[in-house]
């Protein structure tokens, strides 16, 4: 027991940081008794991981699910190296891998289990991948060493861009807790989506803070800037004004400018599409694209000033004259029930 209870815990990742659905103890005593099949699902991500495990998880022939972790020696030997792979899921569709090269000589994709899936209507489409040489022994990169880089560039990544996210948040809190609030409402909204409809309200709220992150960083001015107008609504020529102040190098400015100007084209699309009652040409890939935009966007803007300066009260001006007008009410009482 004590080398299964051993395995079981690698698998789990008990040494590192893993999202897993399986109690230790019960997957122990199901290893022991029963023999257990495995599947590994590409490019799943955690809110789909855990949306499948409610769905599956009063089924009696399922057990749970983890995530795999390439550079962990555990799952590259149970998962990676043990079970093939046989299709990923990219946005709403499904692709079923087969190998190429071996059309010419015989058609060996399943076109059965491929019209099972299109007739259950899981996803909107279903298609054929070719995995090439991947998983061969033509593969050089089949290998624990590979998979362990591979791992450690993914958290490489996810440690750097977090990091980056986490301050823009934090920068965009502290200037205006409105701004977090429209950022989760867009982001939210793109999470929950079930129809291009609502997938299109994702640009709305795109909008809507990028105009409250102008108010935040260039406050609307009466008089032209550049021969700009740079009042409440001309919310992006004021952003376009405050790059040009904050940044010294021609270089970088118009960078940050072509960035800015990307983001703007991708929302009036968008914005134009929905308008137009177009939905269904309205992707969640284009959709995800403008949200990657925005946060760069946002991340390079923030980043520009030092935290710190003139805090601003507007935010919070609602709740300080409601208390204030609170304060005065009760004074005036107060003061006359001491004259009566």
């Amino acid at each position: 027991m004590g080398g299964v209870e051993f395995a079981v815990n690698g698998v789990l990742g008990e040494q590192w940081a893993v999202w897993n659905t399986f109690l230790g103890p019960d997957l122990v005593e199901h290893i022991v008794t029963y023999d257990i099949a495995g599947m590994v699902v590409e490019s799943l991500n955690p809110a789909d991981a855990r949306a499948m495990h409610i769905r599956l998880k009063d089924h009696e022939w399922y057990l749970g699910a983890v995530q795999v972790r390439p550079e962990i020696p555990e799952h590259w030997m149970v998962f990676l190296k043990s079970i093939p792979s046989r299709f990923r899921i990219f946005e709403d569709s499904l692709y079923l891998f087969y190998r190429g090269y071996e059309l010419e000589l015989e058609d060996t994709r399943d076109h059965v289990e491929c019209r099972e899936w299109e007739d259950s209507r899981i996803f909107s489409a279903v298609h054929w991948e070719d995995s090439g040489a991947r998983e061969t022994i033509f593969d050089p990169y089949d290998n624990i060493h590979y998979f362990r880089s591979l791992g450690e560039v993914d958290e490489l990544l996810n440690g750097q861009f977090s990091s980056a996210l986490s301050e823009t948040l934090m920068r965009c809190s502290d200037m205006d807790p409105n701004l977090t609030q429209r950022l989760h409402a867009a982001l939210k909204a793109f999470e929950n989506h079930e129809t291009a409809e609502e997938l299109a309200h994702v640009s709305v709220s795109c909008r809507r803070f990028t105009e409250k992150l102008a108010d935040c960083l260039y406050p609307p001015r009466k008089e032209k800037v550049n021969d700009r107008k740079v009042g409440q609504a001309e919310y992006r020529n004021r952003l376009w004004a405050y790059i040009a102040e904050n940044v010294d190098s021609d270089t970088a400015r118009q960078l940050l400018l072509a960035n800015f100007e990307d983001l703007g084209k991708r929302i009036d699309r968008l914005d134009s599409l929905s308008n137009k009652g177009v939905h269904s040409d309205i992707s969640s890939s284009d959709v995800n694209r403008l949200l990657l935009s925005l946060l760069v966007v946002t991340h390079d803007l923030v980043s520009l000033r030092p935290p710190g300066g003139v805090f601003s009260y507007k935010p919070y001006e609602t709740e300080i004259r409601t208390f204030m007008d609170k304060v005065l009410r009760e004074e005036n009482n107060l003061i006359q029930d001491v004259e009566e």
